[in-house]
């Protein structure tokens, strides 16, 4: 019977021994040969459209979105090995800026950037000045002539009356003077003008009719979002088609405090001295005002690209690597935007061709996105 029993146990801890070491290598070597068959199985050939990049295809056809004719998307690996080889991140330190939606950094050789026609600008750190284009009119200011008058002679009113002994006499007087220049300033006057009303003892005769080498007055209406930049003392330029070609210099001397709930427009008043020729009230000129800025984070316009929702450029490393890279804009200049964040200055950028770089990018962000989200695009769309 002992020996019975015995045999069994040998038999039963042999077979147990057995099943461990087959359960234990069996799923090594299932594992080992599955990554090694991924390793040398060839990535299998993906199509898509140029213009759609969320839809992708195992296989050429035509793009349900447009219709056209589905491309080859060459491998990713080989353009993410050489990004990190070049060292964009330690150049830039694009993984602590902010990149687009949708965006992946390109890498192009300098053959293909070339024949695409790429061109580099860098950020620059200079003062900037906006031109400001407002609509006006040479001024024939009947009331403000007349409002000056009134202020002369209330002026002579209370010097004749200052000494009197009838206190009511020279509070009344005051009000006088007091009312008289409280209506200059509504009607666009600076403290200074009108301080130097007294001086003359008359009122402006431009603000009627002019005269060829008299002062002549224009009226410039600005915008309310303009308005910011426009202080007294700004040069600008009058132009007119019955002027010749030729632009009138004056100087920003008031503008208005009160704006027309009409035109949601303020009045600058601009002095032109010494008109060369005969200027006839009410006709309309072109004005130009320029404004300093101060000094500003400066890129070339043609440099951003801007959704309304984010604004991107692309920062070139010299070594054709592009990644976009999400700014804050301050504002236009002209040919020139004013850039609050995401940029340094000495940063090369691309200026020209970034339409089809920004098409790449975003065609290497979708093919970077988990596979569910890119199938849902392609299968999804009709």
């Amino acid at each position: 019977m002992n020996k019975r029993y015995l045999v069994f146990m040998v038999v039963t801890g042999s077979m147990a021994t057995l099943s461990f070491f087959a359960c234990d290598s069996k799923p090594k070597s299932s594992t080992e040969s599955g990554v090694q068959s991924a390793k040398q199985a060839p990535q299998a050939d993906t199509y898509t459209c140029p213009m759609h990049p969320q839809i992708r295809k195992s296989e050429p056809g035509q793009c349900p979105i447009c219709g056209m004719n589905l491309v080859k998307v060459e491998s990713q690996q080989k353009g993410h090995e050489e990004h990190d080889a070049h060292g964009v991140n330690e150049g830039t330190k694009a993984d602590e800026a902010k990149q687009p939606t949708g965006h992946a950094p390109v890498h192009l050789d300098a053959v293909r950037s070339q024949m695409i026609g790429v061109k580099l600008g860098k950020v620059e750190r200079k003062p900037l000045f906006k031109n400001i284009r407002a609509a006006g009119r040479l001024a024939y200011d009947p009331e403000l002539y007349t409002a000056q008058n009134e202020y002369v002679e209330a002026l002579k009113q209370f010097e004749s009356v200052k000494n009197s002994p009838v206190a009511d006499v020279r509070q009344s007087a005051k009000k006088m003077v007091d009312s008289a220049k409280l209506r200059l300033k509504i009607l666009g006057l600076s403290d200074q003008q009108i301080a130097n009303i007294p001086r003359s003892d008359r009122s402006d005769s431009s603000l009627l009719l002019n005269k060829a080498g008299q002062s002549a007055w224009v009226y410039a209406d600005i915008y309310e979002m303009d308005l910011p930049h426009i202080r007294p003392g700004l040069s600008a330029e009058i132009s007119a088609g019955f002027l010749g070609g030729k632009a009138l210099s004056g100087k920003v001397v008031s503008v208005d405090r009160v704006i027309s709930p009409a035109t949601r427009t303020a009045k600058a008043r601009i002095l032109i001295p010494e008109a060369r020729s005969l200027l006839r009230p009410e006709s309309y000129v072109d004005v130009s005002i320029r404004s300093p800025l101060g000094e500003q984070i400066t890129v070339p316009y043609d440099a951003i690209l801007d959704t309304g929702n984010e604004a991107w450029v692309f920062v070139a490393d010299g070594k054709g690597n592009y990644t976009p890279r999400v700014v804050g804009i301050k504002f236009n200049a002209g040919s020139e935007v004013a850039i609050s964040s995401g940029l340094k200055e000495g940063e090369q950028i691309v200026t020209s061709a970034n339409f089809l770089i920004d098409s790449e990018s975003r065609l290497r962000g979708v093919m970077a996105a988990p596979s569910g989200h890119a199938d849902h695009g392609a299968h999804g769309t009709p």
